[in-house]
């Protein structure tokens, strides 16, 4: 009888760290992702626009229809910063959509996706930037 009092309050503590931990790394990853993509677009106030995005998150539209021309190749961190911001996305959206209505399996179910998205979008981001430096090199 003593461990079912323990153990639920630490079944029900660890899931709410899981379920708040996801939506805190995908906005801090966004606001990383859109400092670095500023920096390498030579932005006016890359400081600004990621202060923005973090702030209010819906601004990422505006910033990704106004932002300038690339002036630089995507850096190994710009494309680690997209690839982890898409693969919790994406794991975000199928635990939701998959999981029970449960308040425990959902973040299972999430970091589960995350196992599955992660080198998914590790192939495609990287492959991606791999087609343009052959491309480059080639021409």
């Amino acid at each position: 009888m003593l461990d079912t009092f323990v153990a639920a309050p630490l079944q029900s503590t660890g899931a709410l760290a899981a379920a708040a931990a996801f939506p805190a790394l995908t906005w801090v990853t966004l606001v990383a992702w859109v400092y670095l993509d500023a920096v390498a677009r030579d932005g006016d106030h890359p400081v600004r626009s990621a202060v923005t995005v973090a702030v209010f998150p819906p601004a990422l539209v505006a910033y990704v229809v106004s932002r300038p021309e690339r002036t630089t190749p995507q850096a190994d961190r710009e494309r680690l910063a997209l690839t982890v911001l898409l693969a919790l996305l994406a794991a975000m959206m199928v635990g939701t959509v998959f999981s029970p209505p449960d308040v425990f399996a959902q973040p299972r179910n999430t970091f589960g996706s995350l196992l599955v998205t992660l080198p998914l979008f590790y192939l495609l981001v990287y492959r991606e930037n791999a087609e343009a430096a052959d491309a480059d090199t080639a021409s």
